[in-house]
């Protein structure tokens, strides 16, 4: 459906301002999915973006600050997201055995067996599994350029 459909607006003055108002109705309504389908396993989808990087991290694990630099949401409180998922038995904090500062965070098993099956399940992925690869490859490029004009 066009967003002029969508959101109830017959024209916009320049395709520019069309595409801003398009990005962020686009994303509210990707965040609701996302949340609707995390929301069933307990998660937020800050918390599911804390989980993926720890997973990523491997048996190396991973600090609160490198996991607040790869978090999406950069609004996150890292800290907080990581004590909350400790408390839900996903992640565990590990001092370093040399420099007692550092502490190292890693899934629990049963971290790594939520994230391992929403992953396979594709629970989050699927969403776009309507855009054929040709299609989601070209919007991935359209939106890292546009992403660049915003960086500079």
């Amino acid at each position: 459906m066009r967003l002029e459909d969508e959101i109830k607006q017959s024209a916009f003055s320049t395709e520019q301002s069309k595409l801003i108002v398009n990005l962020i109705y686009t994303s509210n309504r990707l965040k609701e999915k996302i949340t609707a389908r995390l929301k069933s396993n307990g998660l937020t989808m800050q918390q599911y973006n804390v989980l993926r990087i720890v997973r990523g991290a491997g048996d190396t694990g991973s600090t609160t600050s490198e996991i607040r630099e790869r978090l999406l949401d950069k609004m996150s409180d890292a800290s907080r997201m990581v004590d909350r998922l400790v408390s839900m038995d996903l992640l565990e904090k590990v001092r370093d055995k040399e420099d007692r500062r550092i502490v190292f965070i890693y899934l629990t098993p049963k971290g790594r067996t939520l994230v391992n099956d929403l992953v396979a399940k594709e629970e989050v992925e699927s969403l776009a599994a309507g855009i054929d690869q040709k299609k989601a490859q070209q919007l991935n490029e359209l939106l890292d350029v546009f992403r660049s004009e915003l960086s500079e």
